[in-house]
């Protein structure tokens, strides 16, 4: 499940770079990254918040 979130992110992310080249699309392409990249974080960071005991 991660594997294939990832995947999907770094799609998106792609995407979003090659948006971000044209300068009409360049907002949406910039969104795209920013997405990607928060969709590639955000599983890293409740992993990690759920595996710490306090």
């Amino acid at each position: 499940m991660e594997t294939r979130l990832e995947v999907v992110a770094m799609a998106l992310m792609l995407v979003g770079f090659l948006l971000f080249n044209t300068m009409e699309t360049a907002i949406v392409g910039a969104l795209l990254v920013a997405g990607g990249a928060y969709a590639m974080i955000l599983p890293k960071l409740i992993r990690s918040e759920g595996s710490s005991t306090r």
